[in-house]
């Protein structure tokens, strides 16, 4: 194994307390002799992202004011339909049509290996705590309502995990989307509008491949039914009092980046 050429702390959790949680702890850590305005985090199923990775979503925050966090782009070579848009075949078609890398207008979290401004990740940290959602898409729906950016990139195609059954697909998206839906609610539903965009946009790019715009629309159609199922389990639970949360969600909107 090679040698790591930085620093490197690992803290031990000896209670069953959440991923969130876990992160406010380390978050909270004596920092290291590194950057204190950045913060790196990767899934624990990912694989290691190599110093160029880093360097690059570096170079990526260094270039842009206005944007809040860069990951790489989560990549399958091999894959079921349900994670076409992941997929090597829809990134490839998509990248030749649009003659450079694709870069979709989300952070892809710990799957693709994000670089965040540390302020801003403070504030998505906290606000997942106070709501209950993940860490990736509520730093994404803050950006993208306060008129910022976030972005994966293409030029870090990212290995992850795979969902090997439709089963599996579909806990993982059930997830992300009870986060998201509380998001929404939270933001409005503009901050849905980057990603219809860029599905719009990748559709009509590729409309001389009629096979792979089926499989786009048979994921978009499972993807659809699980936000439906999220949204009737929501109505059926009625609204969550918020009175305990406003206060902890406002407190951690992020000031003005540095």
């Amino acid at each position: 194994m090679r040698a790591l050429a930085v620093p490197l702390v690992l803290i031990e959790v000896r209670a069953d307390i959440g991923y969130v949680r876990a992160v406010e702890i380390g978050l909270a850590t004596t920092r290291l002799d590194t950057r204190a305005d950045r913060v790196g985090f990767l899934d624990a199923d990912s694989e290691l992202r190599d110093p160029h990775h880093w360097a690059q979503v570096n170079t990526e925050l260094d270039s842009d004011e206005s944007l809040d966090a860069v990951s790489g782009l989560v990549v399958h070579p091999v894959c079921e339909v349900w994670e076409t848009l992941s997929s090597a075949r829809f990134v490839h078609a998509l990248s030749q049509a649009l003659g450079h890398p694709v870069e979709k207008p989300y952070i892809q979290g710990g799957a693709g290996g994000t670089l965040a401004r540390r302020q801003v990740f403070e504030a998505a940290v906290g606000a997942a705590l106070a709501m209950g959602t993940l860490i990736g898409p509520t730093l994404s729906a803050a950006a993208i309502a306060q008129g910022r950016k976030v972005r994966a990139t293409g030029r870090l195609p990212c290995g992850h995990t795979r969902r090997r059954t439709l089963a599996e697909w579909l806990a993982s998206v059930t997830t992300y989307e009870r986060s998201w839906r509380k998001l929404v609610e939270l933001h409005g539903g503009e901050i849905e509008l980057p990603w219809l965009s860029f599905l719009d946009r990748a559709r009509y790019l590729l409309h001389h491949d009629p096979a792979l715009l089926a499989d786009i629309a048979e994921n978009q159609r499972l993807r659809r039914e699980v936000v439906e199922t999220v949204e009737r389990s929501g109505r059926r639970r009625g609204p969550a009092p918020d009175t305990n949360n406003a206060p902890l969600i406002a407190a951690t909107q992020p000031k003005d980046s540095p």
